[in-house]
């Protein structure tokens, strides 16, 4: 009879531990606020940015151009490095508000 009222107990007691601290404090009404960033610095991600995005595009239109499969590996492979320079600094981007 002990282990049928300890065993639920117990399992109530470890779900309550893997919840996160920030999960107990908060809020929905009343939302984070965005880590700022200066001007400058979102002036130059949002440059690198651009710069990235063209070249993505031209990379496509290349790999569109090209006939052979064996060619265009290569060519995936200059996407696949360009997108992954590019995915975190969309992320950081769109994750900060601009200084005013």
């Amino acid at each position: 009879m002990r282990i049928a009222i300890c065993l639920p107990a117990l399992g109530l007691l470890t779900a309550c531990s893997v919840v996160p601290s920030q999960a107990w404090t908060f809020e929905p009404t009343q939302p984070q606020a965005k880590p700022a960033l200066a001007t400058a610095e979102v002036l130059a991600l949002t440059d690198r940015t651009a710069q990235l995005q063209l070249e993505r595009n031209t990379i496509r239109a290349r790999i569109a151009n090209e006939p052979d499969a064996r060619k265009r590996l290569p060519i995936y492979e200059s996407l696949h490095r360009i997108g992954m320079e590019l995915s975190p600094l969309e992320r950081r981007l769109a994750s900060t508000a601009a200084a005013r």
